[in-house]
Parts: structure tokens; sequence; C-alpha cells
């Protein structure tokens, strides 16, 4: 019979990817330290990018062998659409237990706003809820401690954090301290992140609704319409050529045509609106 090694995958970690047994980054533990981590996440631009440098740091940081982080109002079955991971294959795996156990140390402190380990997957002290999870880990990982923390913001938690490592009793005091450091910064640079590109998607909206405006205009005075004519008429050249409305309207603005619109001048506006 094969024993539960035998069914593991292996990990990025088994090929020279995780972190072995290295100690914490030297300055991180000093003011120093913390003010390098801080400048370095608040210099990325982009969610995605500073979601994958806080899960990067923590290899150093805490230190662990696997990280994940995900941002999210409510946790799912499915993954989070802002998720970034050390080692994509086995938080698969993890991310699939964690869903089929019902419960987690990740589930915990993100539904708790509370730091959450488990120390030892193979304690026979181990909550009862987390039962299945352990198991399913021990059996199909290399995983056997866990260190999960909330992303609060402002009191409200808007993500987690999970440290993974392949001993027990792996995140002692100092290194749960090094992780709550670090979640804390994760959180207001992600939400920062999260605030930019918001802004960011905002201005190019505001952009393309000037321009769709503007074509608008051009469709109302060339062929005496209205605007809800006119728009309906660029979302049918849209769709008959297959391009975006605002790439679209971009080109009638830039060069007062579009392929389609004199061929079918007016009889267009009156198709679209049918």
């Amino acid at each position: 019979m094969p024993s539960p090694q035998d069914e593991r995958e292996p990990s990025d970690a088994a090929s020279g990817g995780g972190t072995g047994s290295r100690g914490p980054s030297p300055e991180i533990g000093t003011p120093a330290g913390f003010a390098s981590l801080a400048r370095d996440l608040f210099e990325l631009q982009g969610v995605m990018p500073t979601l994958r440098a806080v899960v990067t740091r923590a290899l150093d940081v805490v230190p662990c062998q696997w990280a994940a982080a995900a941002m999210t109002d409510h946790l799912t079955k499915h993954p989070a659409p802002l998720a970034a991971m050390t080692d994509s294959s086995l938080m698969q795996r993890v991310a699939s237990i964690s869903a089929e156990a019902g419960d987690s140390p990740g589930i915990e402190a993100f539904n708790t706003g509370a730091v959450t380990a488990c120390p030892d997957l193979a304690s026979p002290e181990l909550p009862e809820r987390w039962a299945t999870y352990a198991r399913e880990l021990l059996r199909r990982t290399d995983i056997r401690s866990v260190l999960s923390l909330p992303l609060l913001r402002q009191g409200k938690t808007v993500g987690v954090m999970t440290v993974y490592a392949d001993t027990a009793d792996a995140f002692g005091a100092a290194a749960t301290g090094r992780a709550r450091v670090l979640a804390e910064h994760a959180a207001i640079v992600i939400e920062a992140a999260r605030a930019d590109d918001r802004a960011e998607h905002l201005e190019v909206a505001l952009v393309r609704s000037r321009i769709i405006g503007a074509a608008m205009g051009v469709l109302i005075e060339r062929l005496r319409i209205g605007p809800d004519e006119a728009f309906a008429l660029l979302r049918q050249l849209s769709q008959n050529s297959n391009r975006k409305l605002a790439d679209i309207a971009a080109e009638l603005v830039e060069t007062g045509t579009v392929p389609g619109l004199d061929a079918r001048g007016r009889g267009c506006a009156g198709d679209a609106v049918t």
C-alpha cells in the first residue's frame, strides 16, 4: 500500500523553490528594515504586482517556505481574482482542500479578523473543525504548520495572508510578530494600489465617455438624428465590425468616418433603433 507521502505532488520547494531552513532577513526586525519594506512595497504600481511582492517578501521576512495572499470582500469556494502565491500548483491544492473541508486557518482568520495558527497539523490536540483540512494537507502536501493573518483596513477584513512551513511549530512568537508587521503593511499598500487602479480605470472611463459623446455629436449633426439614435448607431457599428464601441467612436472623431457609416448612412441609424 502506498504511504501518504507517495500521494503528494512535488512542489517548487522540493526542487529548490522553497526557503529551506534559512532564517529571517537580518535587518527585518529593525526600524530600518521595516521602513525599507514599506518603501519597497509602496513603490510598486498595481494590485497584482503588490500582492506578488508581499508573498515573495514573506519568504524572507517571516520566514516561511510558501505564502499566499488574497484581497476579497468575501471568501467563496473559487479562488479570489486578486490573489498571489509563491507556488501556484501547491496553493491550488491547498485551496481545493480548504474548500472541500469547509474550514481552515485562512477562512477563520478572514471571518474573525484574528491571527489564526495551526502549529502542527499532526497534533492530536488539533480542533475537530480542522480535522479534514489537516488530514488532507498531510496526505497531499508537505505542509506541516500554517499561520493565517487577516488583512485589515479601518477594522474591516479586506483579505487574508497565509504562510506555510514543512516543519511543526515553525511560527513562534518572533515569526508571528514579523508576519503581523508584513500583513499590516500589506493591507495598507494593497488597498492603496486598489484605489490607484480604481482611479485609473475611472479616468480611462471618463476619457472614453468624452470620446463617445463627441462621436455622438458628429452623428447627430451629420445625420440629423437624436442622441439615442446616435448611440444605437455607434453600438451597431461596433457589433458589425467586432470592435470596441470606444474605438469606433475614437476613429469617427479623428477621421470623420468609420467603415460602414457612409455606405449605410441614415438607414443604419434607423436599423439600429428598430
